[in-house]
């Protein structure tokens, strides 16, 4: 039998011309149909072009990438190759390759550029795997078009990531509002740090009544009370369903007499501490989430409090000014637009999703 040759390194190496023709028979094998190559003929000759690109120059792999990127079948190392190579080689394969497994597209991310994986963000259908593997590199340009890219599936724990990094890029929070994938809980999480207009859409499309859990569980309060409210679960659901939102029986013991005279009473004396405490109390909210709602430099937060607790208007007022702020000035406005625009209902929902987030961190 005769044997193989070395491969002799001093014989001369092939010429850039017979190598890319080399190169083009080789992709038109293996870019063959199924019925005409078989599995383990296609992976041999996609190892051997594999081995050929390796050793060619950028135009020659960029024209390898073009050729193979249409192809179903071609053998997955040697896609994941040219789609991690410089991005003129590799843009070809992200942009039109439908064989790139989320396998491929994790290496990518992990060895590409930024091109690379703004690319990867824009194809169509990303996985949940995938595109939460784009959002914690958090480079905003490749998540904002992550964010717009309608067809990518994004997991509830990307999103709740992608929340808490709108408080430092502020331009997350109007395409996280958009997204389909968002529900209430983070997007009343994301108000604390939006501008007024995406507060207002997340208000908007986000803050409903409870109509249908009132009518559910109306058997269940007397039931609850029946017991003592000895369950704490039952009373903190309950507490977040029902109609009333003041504490009515702190308020007949209250030195400010009821709610409205503590917002009376904040205007002259400001915010201490006994007028922040008794406003938790009369309110029935954490008073860690009425330091926030007085912290906050915007009117929205004091108005959804002042909607879901009954309070008329000019007691906004009164605590606006508590807070040494002009009562004539764009946040002002801005709040009684959003005062205007909520019922009681939808503004308790909103107040009481955040005090449930505020009893957890407690």
């Amino acid at each position: 039998m005769a044997e193989a040759k070395p491969y002799d390194l001093t014989e001369p190496v092939a010429t850039p011309k017979t190598r890319a023709l080399l190169a083009r028979r080789l992709a038109d094998i293996v870019g063959l149909p199924s019925s005409r190559i078989t599995p383990r003929e296609r992976w041999i000759v996609g190892d051997l072009l594999y081995d050929v690109i390796r050793a060619s120059d950028l135009e020659l792999r960029r024209r390898c990438a073009e050729r193979l990127a249409p192809l179903s079948e071609a053998p997955h190392r040697l896609l994941r190759t040219l789609a991690s190579d410089d991005f003129e080689v590799a843009q070809p394969i992200l942009e039109r390759c439908t064989a790139l497994t989320d396998f491929d597209m994790m290496e990518i991310i992990n060895s590409g550029t930024l091109q690379h994986r703004m690319t990867i963000a824009r194809r169509e259908a990303l996985s949940e795997t995938v595109a939460a593997a784009l959002a914690a590199y958090g480079e905003p340009p490749v998540v904002e078009r992550l964010l717009r890219n309608k067809t990518a599936h994004l997991a509830a724990p990307t999103l709740d990531h992608l929340v808490g990094a709108a408080t430092e890029e502020s331009s997350y929070a109007a395409l996280l509002i958009r997204r389909e994938e968002m529900r209430p809980a983070q997007a009343f999480r994301l108000f604390w740090s939006c501008e007024h207009i995406d507060r207002f859409q997340i208000l908007d499309r986000f803050a409903v009544d409870r109509t249908i859990l009132l009518e559910a569980s109306e058997d269940i309060f007397p039931a609850a009370a029946g017991e003592g409210w000895s369950d704490p679960m039952v009373a903190r659901i309950l507490r977040y369903i029902d109609r009333r939102q003041r504490n009515r029986e702190a308020a007949e013991s209250s030195p400010f007499g009821s709610l409205e005279g503590v917002c009376e009473a904040m205007e002259t004396e400001g915010a201490t501490s006994d007028i922040i405490a008794e406003i938790s109390r009369l309110a029935a909210v954490e008073r860690r989430l009425v330091v926030r709602m007085i912290d906050d430099m915007a009117g929205e937060p004091l108005s959804v409090l002042c909607k879901a607790t009954g309070l008329k208007w000019p007691f906004f007022l009164h605590m606006w000014r508590g807070l040494g702020r002009s009562g004539q000035s764009d946040q002002v406005e801005q709040a009684r637009r959003v005062y205007d625009s909520l019922s009681v209902e939808k503004a308790q929902t909103v107040l009481r999703y955040w005090n449930l987030s505020a009893e957890d961190k407690g």
